[in-house]
């Protein structure tokens, strides 16, 4: 088939999840720039200390359970929903919403007490470095923070039902809201009763992320328990969960992993890691976030209707986007690191050298920015075919090349080689899934490499241009970063549809069909 026609194929499609991708877009800005806000203002309250390393490696915890439970179960708990929709309708769609809530609330509580009976050893194992005041300080931080987890697995099970009644906004605008407590007891509460009201906080954001979803489920459905663990879907999702987690568990683990050696750091090393890392999860977290749970959906239907055709020219046109939007980003990420890294949390106990600490991180994190953006899309296609083995394995080996590269490069540049090492693990993984992913669906590979040629090309004559033009702009961090934008985007634009890049075209299309 030609990509004329697979893009023909695959268009109809594109309609149908631009005005969800859009949405997700809108609120995933606002998530963005919430946490961003929250960043922020807890880089000016705690900088890079003894108590910052302590929250953040308690927030580097839930980063991992968080969405190791949330992505787990949507990838497994979504197409068997959304089959349940369309085969037998609402009503055994929302029984099965019941039980899966009802088993997930006793999960949670069983993970709630053992948390807090154990934090010591759960500490000694991810904070292997931490001693004396910070390691206690810890672990009294994991046990107040513990009873988020009842909410958030359930807000997670809520988000499912969302998206399948295409309800994007309310799915999405629980992200938002759980940053709202952090930011408020940074201002507030901080600085007079200290580290453990941010803990506190913690909980707040978990009960605030089921709590504003609720009013979004307006099609009658009321939550009743139900314990009655059987039936054929039930146990099918059960089947599919241990995999789905532990792959996503894997993914999360690795940067848990990276906190826990940075801990052997000197001070700050752990804050650092974090700072850099949430500041290049808004230029990849954002795209890939909106596209695959947009997609996700529609690839499920495509699947089950066999149509592989449309399939292969929604993903070409998917890895193409992903071309078009991300190689500039990365390119700019690592030329702007330390202006970036400085506009954005430069202020109060953040000082110099807490930028040159992090500003290094973040470039060494940018270099994985394509590869990590793309992924969650390509391991969604395997998901949809039911099969949580292969990405499973992928993960595993993604952890294990990680730490391989961590003790390595971490020899080399101390905590920047933690970042290094997530990325070029990222590069690898990322070839495998795409090498594996042909196997049942097959994009137009042509087409894809022309894209990254012209989108390489177009992005260091943007960014050159555009590192030229900041440097004339003097030592203010913002005019510098307003210069290198208003030079880089039109010129990137101008080159891209000079050089007839197929994504471009395609997307310009689109949004002329939607006017």
């Amino acid at each position: 088939m030609t990509l004329e026609n697979r893009n023909d194929a695959g268009g109809s499609l594109g309609k149908q999840i631009f005005r969800g991708t859009l949405i997700i877009i809108f609120v995933s800005i606002l998530a963005k720039l919430s946490a961003f806000l929250s960043e922020a203002v807890n880089a000016a309250y705690m900088g890079t200390s003894k108590e910052s390393d302590a929250y953040y490696m308690v927030a580097g915890i839930q980063q991992v359970l968080y969405p190791m439970l949330s992505i787990g179960i949507w990838k497994v708990f979504l197409p068997v929903y959304k089959d349940k929709i369309t085969r037998e309708g609402h009503s055994a769609a929302e029984s099965l919403s019941n039980k899966m809530i009802s088993f997930f609330s006793l999960v949670s509580l069983a993970a709630v007490v053992l948390l807090m009976l154990f934090s010591r050893q759960v500490v000694s194992v991810v904070a292997t470095g931490f001693t004396g005041e910070t390691k206690e300080l810890c672990i009294d931080l994991v046990r107040i923070s513990a009873p988020m987890y009842l909410f958030i697995v359930a807000a997670a099970i809520y988000a499912v039902m969302l998206q399948c009644h295409n309800k994007f906004f309310g799915s999405q605008i629980r992200e938002v809201a759980s940053h709202l407590p952090s930011i408020l007891a940074a201002i507030l509460l901080y600085r007079r009763f200290g580290i453990r009201v941010m803990a506190l906080a913690l909980v707040a954001g978990g009960i605030l992320r089921l709590l504003i979803e609720l009013p979004f489920v307006d099609w009658g459905y009321r939550y009743k328990p139900d314990f009655r663990f059987k039936g054929k879907e039930f146990g099918l999702m059960l089947k599919r969960l241990p995999s789905a987690l532990l792959s996503e568990g894997v993914q999360q683990i690795n940067a848990l992993i990276d906190r826990s050696m940075a801990s052997s750091f000197p001070e700050g090393a752990v804050s650092a890691l974090n700072y850099g890392n949430r500041l290049c999860n808004v230029f990849s977290g954002l795209l890939s976030s909106a596209i695959s749970t947009a997609l996700f959906p529609q690839m499920v239907e495509l699947i089950s209707q066999k149509k592989h055709r449309e399939l292969s020219g929604l993903m070409t046109k998917i890895l193409n986007l992903f071309l078009l939007l991300m190689v500039p980003v990365t390119v700019a990420c690592v030329l702007f690191s330390s202006d970036l890294v400085s506009a954005v949390y430069e202020r109060g106990a953040f000082q110099a050298e807490s930028t040159l600490l992090t500003s290094g991180v973040f470039t060494c994190y940018s270099i994985g920015l394509l590869f990590a953006a793309s992924s969650a899309v390509v391991s969604n296609i395997f998901y949809g075919f039911g099969d949580t083995r292969t990405p499973l394995l992928i993960s595993v080996f993604h952890m294990f090349v990680n730490v391989g590269l961590n003790l390595w490069l971490s020899r080399l540049i101390g905590v920047k080689g933690l970042a290094l090492a997530t990325s070029l693990s990222a590069v690898l993984t990322y070839g495998i899934r795409l090498f594996l992913m042909k196997k049942i669906v097959s994009p137009e590979w042509k087409s894809i490499m022309w894209t990254c040629i012209k989108t390489v090309l177009a992005s260091a004559a943007a960014c050159g241009a555009a590192y030229f033009a900041a440097s004339l702009a003097g030592a203010n961090v913002l005019l510098r970063l307003l210069v290198a934008a208003g030079t880089a985007v039109p010129l990137y634009l101008a080159a891209v549809i000079f050089l007839k890049v197929q994504a471009m075209s395609d997307l310009l299309a689109l949004l002329r069909k939607k006017k």
